[in-house]
């Protein structure tokens, strides 16, 4: 093999394994705000139900 086909496979290379790590990476970042997003609407829901049922001064 020539010296430009061997460059040519080696970014290719890089490059694919970069998009792959960004995608992981993205999917996880999203996983974890999703996570906070429903835990703070579980955390307001159980506070109004908690609201509701204390004696109003």
């Amino acid at each position: 093999m020539h010296a430009p086909a061997i460059i040519l496979m080696l970014i290719a290379i890089v490059v694919l394994w970069g998009g792959l790590a960004v995608s992981v990476t993205a999917l996880l970042v999203r996983g974890q705000r999703e996570e906070d997003e429903e835990r703070a609407a579980a955390f307001a829901r159980a506070h109004a139900h908690l609201c509701e049922g204390a004696p109003q001064s």
